[in-house]
């Protein structure tokens, strides 16, 4: 199972691979050490994104008819959730990944439609911004170019 974040004012990452640049989500499997999947996002978002979470909600799950991206392991499902992003710091390696990714700022329907989720993603997508406005009284982010968060970090605090 695993846990990956939406939020109003989505801060995802990119993975060089071999077939160029895979846009994703911060998240992963939850380890040992992981009392919850929300324990699991706010350790990925720190580790892959230097990203510091408020409390995250659940979205929903989708399901993974493969697995292929854990080696195959078959049909799972994978937990959504959503959390305010309270803190951007300076990029740094990925210690699963062993380099740094780069880190985009997108709405939540920019980023359901560059990560190809098709219509379950974008009502997670409505799901998310539904949640920042009502949970966290965030306004409706607006549509802007995508961008990418400089590598110092970002002063929000």
């Amino acid at each position: 199972m695993g846990a990956e974040a939406m939020d109003e004012e989505l801060t995802g990452r990119s993975d060089p691979g071999p077939r160029g640049w895979l846009p994703m989500l911060p998240g992963g499997t939850v380890e040992n050490t992981d009392a919850t999947p929300e324990d699991t996002l706010h350790r990925e978002a720190a580790e892959e994104a230097q990203l510091t979470l408020a409390d995250p909600v659940r979205l929903g799950w989708v399901l993974d008819e493969t697995g292929e991206v854990y080696g195959g392991v078959g049909p799972n499902a994978r937990l959504r959730l959503a959390a305010p992003v309270t803190a951007i710091e300076p990029a740094a390696v990925d210690p699963a990944a062993g380099h740094p990714f780069a880190r985009l700022l997108a709405t939540p329907a920019q980023a359901a439609a560059l990560l190809g989720w098709g219509p379950p993603g974008t009502r997670q997508a409505q799901l998310a911004a539904d949640a920042a406005r009502e949970q966290w009284g965030l306004p409706t982010a607006r549509t802007a170019a995508i961008e990418e968060i400089p590598a110092e970090g970002s002063g929000m605090s």
